[in-house]
């Protein structure tokens, strides 16, 4: 059984970056691709998505509006640049994106009326859904506050389900970045009526918008099978967690430490 020290451990939570990753940039970048562009990526990148075997999403077929983004963080920025920093809110522990920026998390049960909620699931720092998600859920729909949900992280999951049929939640994205493709950062945005927004004319403007992006998305997407870190690298989890004395999580490049905080393994599993 392979070693591993506590030296390898890391505070940020990089992906994995294996040989076979590496093999596929490599080859995207000296061999010839044929062009994909966004509408035949689309129902392609909507397909891999979708076939997971580790996660449960009910309801997609309520978010019929499907557009290309530049990864999540795109995501995040348009919802941002159509409600204000002031028009929109996130809860605590959040994607430190936003504390950066001066925007701070607001406790659930103090959540503003009204007021759009972006929130990251699974959570990084619980490697998890919200405990309290259906009180979450339940509290924004008394109070009418539109649900979006960022599902980065979704990609190196297992064991979350979620049911989206939720009336309070609007629109969710995911995107391949997690897979170490963060040097081509491309996803998708589902809306249950897409309105207009940075996204919408990023996609609909220009039918060949950053096809580099969605040929480069199509090539990792019909080589990389959807939940191959979990498949790939789960006794390697394991094996880490059980000799680090760590708590294994639902992300194949976190776990916990004895304080319940998360850790980083994705650099020991890529050795």
């Amino acid at each position: 059984m392979k070693k591993y020290s506590i030296d390898q451990l890391t505070s940020k939570a990089y992906p994995i970056n294996d040989v076979f990753l590496e093999k596929l940039k490599y080859e995207w970048f000296n061999e010839p691709h044929p062009l994909v562009q966004s509408d035949k990526f689309i129902p392609m990148a909507d397909d891999w998505f979708k076939s997971t075997k580790l996660n449960n999403l009910m309801g997609w077929k309520s978010f019929g509006c499907v557009d290309v983004t530049m990864g999540c963080t795109h995501f995040i920025e348009s919802f941002i640049l159509k409600y204000g920093w002031d028009g929109m809110q996130v809860l605590p522990k959040e994607y430190s994106y936003y504390g950066l920026m001066g925007k701070h998390g607001t406790l659930p049960g103090d959540l503003l009326p009204n007021v759009p909620l972006i929130i990251s699931l699974p959570n990084y720092h619980y490697s998890d859904v919200y405990q309290n998600w259906e009180s979450i859920l339940s509290e924004c729909e008394s109070k009418n506050i539109d649900v979006h949900i960022d599902f980065a992280w979704l990609t190196v999951a297992r064991d979350i389900e979620i049911d989206l049929t939720h009336p309070q939640i609007k629109s969710f994205a995911m995107s391949l970045s997690k897979y170490s493709l963060h040097w081509n950062r491309v996803g998708l945005r589902w809306c249950k009526q897409r309105t207009m927004d940075s996204i919408t004319m990023f996609n609909h403007h220009v039918k060949d918008v950053n096809s580099a992006q969605t040929s480069c998305g199509a090539f990792m997407i019909n080589n990389i099978s959807r939940d191959y870190g979990w498949d790939t690298y789960r006794n390697h989890h394991m094996n880490i967690c059980r000799q680090l004395n760590l708590t294994p999580t639902k992300l194949i490049n976190v776990a916990h430490d004895d304080h319940r905080r998360p850790v980083g393994i994705g650099s020991a599993i890529s050795i």
